[in-house]
């Protein structure tokens, strides 16, 4: 007769099945040092169901495990030989906007810089990685500290999206930029066709002067309020005005796109929506 109390219990990930041995000990007993015995136990074969849905198998695992430990598990380790992901994540960033702008570069001649810079700007966003990421189940995998683990940090967008930057490094680490090319177009290419297809990726600036005509009978203006930073990496942030008051303010890498980007805060402050085409005609 099976037994129904353990046919209920929910499926364990295979953290928690690493861990188990450690949670079941006593609360009075030191756990000193259980993070690296965590990390001894993990082997090549734990992440059989990842490289499934990667599509991509490592030929050194620990790069991907490097990958997906972050910084609060290394810091309760103690450990100084244990790495966190934050490298991986500043190399990732930069695999994946070379993979994406050499795809909308060939896969759109018709498209100019700004138009290559709204849709790049948007599926390197935060949200757009951390959906990626949970496809991936990248938060099932995910090295975290007990307090970050506790408040949610397996599903947090900042956590995945910057994991999903580091898995993006080791797949290029330990394939080259071939593999991380492949690895990235089977999760954008569609979606970004999909956008571009669709006029899912709007000129915010357009859509809002149009706008504006309608409902304030003027157009907005745009003025540079500050440069942020220093000179080799400056942030833009620009102010923007209807009918001569400050509406809504928006930062970028230039003067374009923090325009953009205050342009969009102020839609959503209309509620109007910012999946609209701008050339969309209203009855």
């Amino acid at each position: 007769m099976p037994n129904t109390e353990q046919a209920g219990r929910p499926k364990l990930s295979i953290w928690q099945k690493i861990c188990a041995p450690f949670t079941r000990k006593p609360a009075q007993i030191e756990l000193t040092g259980v993070e690296n015995d965590i990390v001894k136990r993990i082997r090549a074969v734990d992440y059989e169901t990842l490289y499934e849905r990667l599509g991509y198998r490592f030929q050194d695992f620990v790069l991907l495990r490097h990958a997906l430990t972050h910084r609060s598990f290394v810091n309760e380790s103690g450990d100084p030989a244990l790495e966190d992901n934050e490298k991986l994540e500043f190399l990732g960033d930069s695999v994946l906007g070379f993979v994406i702008s050499d795809f909308l570069y060939h896969a759109f001649p018709q498209f100019n810089e700004g138009d290559f810079s709204r849709v790049k700007s948007h599926v390197v966003s935060e949200p757009f990685l951390a959906i990626l990421a949970r496809e991936l189940d990248l938060g099932t995998f995910l090295l975290l500290g007990k307090g970050e683990a506790s408040s949610g940090g397996h599903e947090k967008n900042s956590l995945l999206s910057n994991c999903y930057e580091a898995v993006i490094a080791a797949v290029f680490l330990d394939g080259g930029i071939q593999a991380a090319r492949e690895f990235l177009l089977r999760g954008f290419q569609q979606r970004i066709e999909t956008l571009v297809n669709d006029q899912h990726i709007l000129d915010h600036k357009s859509l809002l002067q149009e706008r504006a005509q309608d409902i304030f009978n003027c157009i907005p203006s745009y003025r540079l309020k500050q440069l942020i930073g220093p000179d080799h990496d400056k942030i833009f942030e620009v102010e923007l005005f209807i009918q001569r008051k400050l509406f809504s303010t928006g930062t970028g890498k230039n003067k374009k796109e923090a325009e953009q980007a205050a342009a969009k805060a102020a839609l959503t402050k209309l509620n109007i929506s910012t999946h609209e085409p701008a050339s969309k005609e209203r009855g």
